[in-house]
Parts: structure tokens; C-alpha cells; sequence
């Protein structure tokens, strides 16, 4: 029975030690950070997940022609990063097999021409419509008059390509802007000429 009230009496002396060592551990922590003038900096999450990643998997150039033409000034004007989905909205999961629900844009008008798919104003305006959710009427009046006369003539696929590396391109050059004209306009002024 010695032995016993022997081993009871070292677990409750070494319980009490371990009590108090863990007291004074605590203590001493809360007068070190007490003393410390400084305030804990807090850690802040950033995300570096690229919101188009899935999508430069396949269209590994798309990104870098997006920023080409809507990079740091859309960024500034927005106050965040355009990305993939904001115009072609609508992909699905079985966009990889070939699903056709996502926004596409292509060159379209409302005349015949020798080319271009013909399209009626309404439609027109609606293939528009997502461009002009960002790029607002009265600018686009005011960076050129083109831009009132072709509003339901032409989808502005057929004068601006965003993924264009150098033609079609949002901020053309004077020439390459009459070239572009000519080009079109020559389509019109050919089939008149056949009637």
C-alpha cells in the first residue's frame, strides 16, 4: 500500500509542476506582447487564381491580344481586369466538344454585300449590345462619327477585332482606318454597278 500512496503522491506533485510551468509560460507570453509597442500586422489573402486560365489552355493567345487592346486603360476606366467570360459569356461544360452557346462575334450587316452575313437592324443591335454594355454611345460618338452612321448597319466585328494582333484593331491608324472603309464600301458600290 506504500507504494501506491508513493505513486499518488509523485502524479499529483508532477500535475502541480506541470500547472504551474504552464502558468508562467502564459504569463510570461501575454507581458511579452503587452510590452511590444507595435500592432500585429494581419495577413491579407490575396488570390492568384487567372480567372481565364481554362480558357488559355486552348486559346493560349487570346489573352495576350486582350490585353493588347483592352489592357491597363480598360483596367483604369473599369477599376478591375477584363476577362474572358464578360464577353463570351455563357460557356458551358461541354464547351471543349463543340456546344455552341457561347458568345461568338463575327462580321455582319444590314445590306447585301458580297461577303458578309446579313443580319436586320434589330439583330444587329442586339450582336452589339455587348460591346456598348462597356463602350457607352456618347464617347464612341465622340472618338468618330462612324461609329452613329453604322450603329444598326454593322456589327462592330467588322471594324474591331479585341484579339487582333495588328489589323482591325480598336485604335487603327488614319490610313488603315480609310482602307477599311474602301474595302467595305467597295462591296456596295460593286453591286450597285450589277443592277
Amino acid at each position: 500500500m506504500g507504494n501506491i500512496k508513493l505513486a499518488m503522491v509523485i502524479m499529483l506533485k508532477s500535475l502541480l509542476a506541470f500547472c504551474l510551468y504552464g502558468y508562467s509560460l502564459h504569463a510570461v507570453a501575454d507581458t511579452s506582447t503587452l510590452q511590444s509597442e507595435e500592432p500585429l500586422a494581419r495577413h491579407e489573402v490575396t488570390f492568384i487564381r487567372d480567372k481565364d486560365y481554362k480558357c488559355i489552355q486552348c486559346h493560349k493567345d487570346a489573352k495576350q491580344t486582350l490585353a493588347g487592346s483592352h489592357g491597363e486603360e480598360a483596367h483604369k476606366a473599369l477599376g478591375r481586369e477584363v476577362n474572358c467570360t464578360e464577353c463570351h459569356n455563357n460557356i458551358g461544360p461541354d464547351h471543349r466538344e463543340g456546344a455552341s452557346i457561347v458568345t461568338k462575334y463575327s462580321s455582319a450587316q444590314s445590306q447585301l454585300g458580297t461577303d458578309k452575313v446579313f443580319l436586320d437592324p434589330q439583330a444587329i443591335l442586339k450582336a452589339n449590345s455587348q460591346c456598348v454594355d462597356c463602350h457607352q454611345p456618347q464617347p464612341l460618338r465622340e472618338s468618330s462619327w462612324t461609329h452613329d452612321v453604322h450603329a444598326k448597319n454593322l456589327t462592330c466585328s467588322n471594324c474591331h477585332d479585341v484579339h487582333a494582333s495588328k489589323t482591325k484593331v480598336l485604335g487603327l491608324e488614319h490610313k488603315q482606318r480609310i482602307k477599311l472603309c474602301v474595302d467595305c464600301h467597295s462591296d456596295f458600290n460593286h453591286l450597285k454597278k450589277e443592277k
